[in-house]
């Protein structure tokens, strides 16, 4: 009877390590996509779309909502818009340094990648999941034209995207102070420029949210909310990390959080009393799936936010005029 058991115990340990050997094998022979970048930029088209924490719910968080379904209906919809390009807000997949993970959000965008729309992520806490540098080169193997940039910027009509790193637990003190000096200078730089009328900032963890799970960044407030503050041209700041849609307004700026790409969804407080922040839109304490739209017309730029309905179809809500 022993003996039985030891066999079978050794077959069963010869099955996985054969299974997950075939497994490896299969992640080294297949070919890492990569998505379309600055030169695909087509200047005749005016939308640009705006989305925030696709990744997957993890089997570890088994009392969180599971929201493949609705994941799958964004990216869709996404697709069948044909936007300008996509800003992700970071929160792509659900481990960095997992190739299954990675493999799941290239399958689910094989018709985006059909269509060779432009894709601009930055980085979310969960890009940083595993292992550091298997992480990063998951990430920037498939974005190729970052040029493994983790901060960035680039124009489009008249419109200037700054881009920035808000994972500054995994950065050392020289590569804050760098980040800091450089959004500094692109801003003023783009400030000056005559051909640029707005200023869109972009990064994951948010200055401002009243989300019950996550806290806003003090590092964000500081080295990114409070310079962007500051400049005329700077009207709209898109971070994600709360999985709901909140908007806060500084003078005739912009806060935008929106996190309602798929991952599983996050309360805010919305008792007056007891909220951080006063959030201008009013919504439940769980809000819905969505992602954002600009577009362009020339010396406005006309924002709206795409809900997700039950039925599958998606509605427009809280829409802004934003002028130069």
């Amino acid at each position: 009877m022993k003996i039985t058991i030891i066999v079978a115990v050794l077959l069963t340990i010869f099955l996985i390590a054969e299974a997950a050997g075939a497994i490896a094998s299969e992640h080294e022979s297949r070919a890492i996509p990569s998505y379309a970048g600055f030169e695909e930029i087509q200047d005749a088209k005016n939308r640009l779309i705006i989305v925030g924490d696709t990744q997957s719910t993890s089997h570890w968080e088994f009392w969180r909502e599971r929201n493949d379904k609705e994941r799958k209906l964004i990216i869709d919809e996404i697709t069948k818009r044909e936007p300008a390009f996509v800003i992700h807000l970071g929160d792509l997949t659900t481990r960095g340094s997992s190739d299954k993970h990675w493999q799941e959000f290239d399958d689910m965008h094989k018709d985006f990648r059909e269509k060779k729309i432009p894709y601009f992520p930055t980085l979310g806490n969960h890009e940083l999941y595993g292992n550091d540098e298997k992480a990063l080169q998951n990430y920037f193997e498939r974005f190729p034209y970052l040029d493994k940039k983790r901060w960035y910027s680039f124009t489009w009509k008249n419109v200037a995207m700054v881009m920035v790193d808000s994972n500054f637990s995994t950065l050392t003190k020289e590569q804050i102070e760098r980040q800091s000096q450089w959004y500094l200078d692109e801003l003023e730089k783009f400030e000056r420029n005559k051909e640029v009328a707005f200023i869109i900032v972009c990064c994951h963890e948010p200055p401002f949210t009243n989300s019950r799970v996550v806290g806003p960044n003090e590092k964000v407030k500081v080295y990114f909310a409070d310079p962007f503050l500051r400049f005329r041209k700077t009207r709209l700041f898109f971070s994600g990390h709360s999985h709901s849609y909140e908007r806060f307004q500084i003078g005739d700026k912009f806060f935008i959080v929106s996190g309602g790409g798929g991952g599983p969804r996050h309360k805010v407080m919305i008792d007056p009393r007891k909220r951080r922040y006063q959030d201008l839109f009013s919504g439940p304490e769980l809000r819905f799936f969505h992602f954002c739209e600009i577009e362009n017309r020339d010396d406005t730029l006309i924002f709206r936010v795409l809900r997700l309905e039950s039925d599958g179809s998606f509605a427009i809500i809280d829409p802004l005029l934003i002028g130069p």
